[in-house]
């Protein structure tokens, strides 16, 4: 279906180099984007861009650090001096500390902010900038069905930070829908990567965790693809400020 197909669109994918991202990464490429793979593992990224590559699709990796803007501030300038005008930015670098609320320390704060927060924050604003002047661009954040209800296991500057950019989400789309830009989030339930593969390291973790599910099963990278290039495409071209669960109906439950 063309309006699905991404032919000749540029994405950046932040936290592309494993996880959600490195799915997404490759969903992207798939329907035709140049992919952009950033991370914070620059082996991780080139790993990625190979693989991507290796399907006849242009990808490049870019090591990045989004919890410091001057490491945001030069990855855009590659980007720049690629000569790739970039039209999709997929924001999938985040973090996690699993922890009660009264085990929390400063650092932990500063930890989980600098890259969920200010991370997503001034990376959305470089790719905005440079959309802005084009007049187009999809930027898709990711939040996470924790920024509705608490998390299965104690996480709450997790939640905390998801709910921070499911506004951030909200009030970007705001802003740039003048100009052309949308901005769209997803959310995620339990889906099972690195990232959270601790919290799902026995049987009776794994049983609880499908327990809340309608569905019946836990997620995988690859159940949010489909979400993520849709919102990224002319499919979704009047769809912005939206925040999309993918997560096998845990909303639809309060417990």
């Amino acid at each position: 279906m063309m309006e699905f197909d991404l032919t000749g669109k540029t994405a950046l994918v932040t936290g592309g180099g494993r996880g959600i991202g490195r799915a997404i990464a490759i969903g992207l490429a798939r329907a035709g984007a140049r992919v952009i793979v950033a991370d914070i593992d620059a082996g991780n990224a080139a790993v990625v861009a190979g693989e991507i590559a290796a399907q006849g699709t242009a990808s490049h990796g870019l090591p990045m650090d989004v919890s410091r803007v001057d490491d945001i501030d030069r990855g855009f300038a590659a980007i720049d001096d690629q000569g790739w005008p970039l039209d999709i930015a997929v924001l999938a670098a985040g973090v996690l500390r699993a922890k009660p609320l009264l085990d929390h320390t400063e650092d932990d704060w500063k930890f989980m902010s600098e890259v969920n927060l200010k991370g997503t924050f001034f990376t959305l604003q470089a790719a905005a900038r440079r959309m802005v002047k084009s007049g187009q661009g999809a930027i898709l954040t990711l939040s996470s069905t924790s920024a509705f209800v608490a998390s299965r296991v104690p996480e709450i500057l997790y939640d905390v930070t998801k709910g921070g950019i499911r506004q951030m989400t909200v009030s970007a789309a705001a802003e740039l829908a003048p100009h052309g830009v949308r901005v769209n989030a997803l959310a995620p339930g339990t889906i099972v990567t690195d990232f959270n593969r601790a919290t799902l390291d026995t049987p009776d973790k794994i049983a609880s965790a499908e327990s809340r599910l309608p569905m019946g099963r836990l997620g995988g990278p690859d159940d949010v693809v489909g979400a993520a290039v849709f919102l990224c495409s002319p499919a979704a071209g009047y769809v912005t400020g939206h925040l999309l669960a993918v997560d096998g109906g845990r909303l639809t439950r309060s417990g």
